[in-house]
């Protein structure tokens, strides 16, 4: 071997040791997640037992409703023992978990559990929920401290909204001083317009980009007719945590892989905006445990 091979032979070996760690980052899983709220009715007929079938479908991480109504020493116990993070709290104080867990089992009507969910999230009552949400999110783990949803009434013109992103604000600088991050979730809702403004726009120009962080679900953003690509490019660093969940042809929830969403290029296209975490959440189903775990065997097999 004269000279020039032998540095050719180096230059090639050297390149393949700075290639490895690069090869070993892409090689590993995803810690793909799962939000609760999809499986409340398992978890109330067995709590520990759907958390172990949760875990050993392959899910990693487990985004919660509160404490799901209880001691949240116990929970955090429990996802210890079957190997789960929780990145999110979608917060609900017990009141407000126990009126939308009768609600999945339909023994409350939709408008009664918004009214519950409405006096917990009011003027009046929010920064006592908050203290509570934080409270639990510093037992649990959690990073993200959720307003999960924005009631059609708290959005519905410009002075509700302003008063809101004031209070998004105050929620951020209260979850920062204790060291968590405050976000909010999207529905559909939140893409109508106000005047010439989309009502979510307005939200993330207003409130501190450093203290109020957003979760992105893509199916309620397609529902609405907008791009959740789009999004993700415009808010990148912005949203830390997305919703993944398909939809039909015709507009109804599906197990992610079963719909017509693009989610390999939904999948892309977060991991360039900086988002943290991935959570599989299925609004309805006739088979919450089978949907979500046909959507992680989807998950592992197209994406990793």
């Amino acid at each position: 071997m004269n000279r020039r091979e032998l540095l050719q032979l180096s230059a090639v070996s050297l390149a393949g040791l700075a290639a490895a760690p690069a090869l070993a980052r892409a090689r590993k899983p995803r810690r793909w997640g799962v939000q609760a709220g999809t499986i409340l009715k398992a978890l109330e007929a067995d709590f520990e037992g759907t958390l172990r079938a949760v875990a050993a479908m392959g899910y990693k991480e487990i985004g919660t409703t509160g404490s799901f109504g209880r001691d949240p020493h116990y929970v955090r116990a429990q996802f210890d023992r079957f190997g789960l993070t929780s990145p999110n709290n979608h917060v609900a104080p017990k009141a407000t978990y126990d009126s939308f867990q009768k609600w999945v089992r339909r023994e409350v009507s939709t408008e009664a559990n918004r009214a519950v969910y409405a006096n917990s999230f009011s003027f009046d009552h929010v920064h006592a929920t908050f203290e509570d949400g934080i409270r639990t999110s510093k037992i649990l783990g959690q990073k993200y401290v959720m307003w999960a949803i924005l009631l059609p009434n708290q959005i519905a013109d410009r002075p509700t909204i302003d008063k809101h992103i004031k209070l998004f604000n105050e929620l951020g600088d209260m979850c920062a001083r204790e060291g968590l991050t405050f976000a909010f979730h999207n529905h559909d809702r939140e893409f109508a317009k106000i005047g010439n403004d989309v009502i979510l726009d307005l939200f993330l120009d207003n409130t501190d980009p450093d203290k109020v962080k957003f979760e992105l679900d893509f199916y309620w953003a397609t529902k609405a007719g907008a791009d959740p690509l789009a999004y993700l490019k415009r808010y990148a660093g912005r949203t830390k945590l997305c919703h993944i969940k398909d939809i039909t042809a015709t507009g109804d929830f599906a197990a992610v892989g079963s719909g017509t969403l693009d989610v390999p290029a939904l999948i892309k296209a977060s991991d360039d905006a900086g988002i943290e975490h991935f959570l599989v959440e299925i609004d309805r189903s006739d088979d919450p445990m089978g949907a979500i775990r046909s959507s992680i065997q989807y998950l592992r097999k197209t994406i990793g």
